[in-house]
């Protein structure tokens, strides 16, 4: 492949990098803000009452809380470039190459349009849904004043990301405190944007529980493990039975590069929370047109390596025989033509090492150490 060629392949593969995929946006359908949705499948408020910007659901993320899956919308949605999307305003800001910015803001920036059969039918079902608990006052406000939330994620506000993560985690890993997802950006995304600056992470401890913040803290490094393919390759090359020996995990915090061990049992639970992280990135529709996405090809393997070891606490259904390959409703545009042009594997594998290179830049190690119980 000539250089121009490896160099168009790093910028279009640039879209598994930062944290983000699609932009999912519902057409004349109000989102679901503060409140649950009343029994018409209507928002109960419009504005949040917290003080953060306005967080919502749209109806991809709607029908993921409801069904507690991942799911193919081919044949249910149309997707059609975004005229106003910036990518300056986006978590993608950091990025720097004008060919990869153009290439990225034409991946992440399209909207989708329902039918209305999918629209109610999504609605209904996310009307019976529990409602979550509001998020607690002493961390709105310190997300309010001590950090930085106002940069818009590829889909909207930050807030609609975190919502989603929480939201979801709240219906379908209950065991666990869905806290951790609505922080889970506050040690840094994989951008290298920080929300928090290190000198906060004192007050950040005394908000949260001790197993919480073991969870936030690593979130950053793991995100970067597993889409990176570092840790994510060795996890699938090991035994279901070797894993189940694993003791410790250890690696360094991506906000301050400090080296930090956890025990197995809050590394599988991490596991679960980075894969109900993924759904939020997952392509709306036609998977098998989408197997150059790296978030997709993540969640896939992090799904069977918590499968195969027995490991997976969360519900998180997937099959992906539900794959689609139409072309229908996919946007079409001079970029997305010449991106599937590429084999999948160099699109994966160029978007692994740009995003190690923002570990690179920042100083931060991707070492990590998978500790295991000795042989009697």
């Amino acid at each position: 492949m000539s250089t121009r060629s490896l160099r168009l392949a790093g910028a279009i593969a640039g879209g598994a990098i930062a944290g983000a995929a699609i932009t999912y946006r519902a057409f004349a359908a109000t989102p679901y803000s503060e409140g649950r949705a009343n029994e018409d499948g209507h928002s109960e408020t419009t504005e949040s009452e917290t003080g953060l910007p306005e967080g919502t659901l749209d109806l991809r993320r709607m029908a993921q809380i409801a069904r507690g899956k991942a799911s193919d919308h081919s044949g249910e949605v149309v997707l059609l470039p975004n005229a106003d999307f910036d990518i300056s305003k986006s978590i993608f800001e950091t990025l720097t190459s004008p060919l990869t910015r153009m290439l990225i803001s034409d991946k992440v920036g399209v909207v989708l349009f329902w039918s209305d059969k999918a629209e109610q039918k999504i609605r209904n079902e996310f009307s019976v849904v529990p409602r979550a608990p509001r998020f607690d006052q002493p961390l709105v406000d310190f997300m309010n004043t001590e950090c930085d939330f106002a940069v818009e994620h590829a889909d909207g506000s930050f807030m609609d990301h975190l919502k989603f993560c929480y939201e979801y985690s709240f219906a379908h890993f209950p065991e666990r405190s869905p806290r951790v997802l609505l922080l889970h950006s506050i040690m840094g995304v994989g951008s290298n944007f920080f929300p928090m600056h290190r000198s906060k992470v004192p007050a950040l401890q005394a908000l949260v529980t001790e197993y919480e913040f073991s969870q936030i803290s690593i979130f950053p490094t793991l995100l970067r493990l597993l889409q990176g393919g570092i840790l994510l390759d060795e996890l699938a090359t090991l035994s279901g039975a070797r894993l189940q020996e694993l003791e410790t995990f250890s690696c360094h915090r991506v906000l301050d590069n400090e080296w930090v061990t956890v025990s197995s049992d809050v590394f599988w639970d991490q596991l679960n929370y980075q894969l109900i992280h993924l759904l939020d990135f997952l392509p709306a529709a036609s998977w098998q047109r989408h197997m150059d996405d790296g978030f997709l090809a993540t969640f896939t393997v992090l799904h069977s390596i918590l499968e195969k070891t027995g490991k997976r606490r969360c519900k998180v259904d997937f099959d992906a025989s539900e794959g689609k390959s139409t072309p229908i409703g996919q946007a079409r545009t001079l970029i997305s033509l010449l991106r599937r042009s590429l084999p999948n594997t160099v699109a994966l594998s160029i978007s692994r090492n740009t995003l190690q290179k923002f570990s690179k830049q920042i100083g931060h190690s991707l070492q990590y150490k998978l500790s295991f119980k000795k042989s009697t």
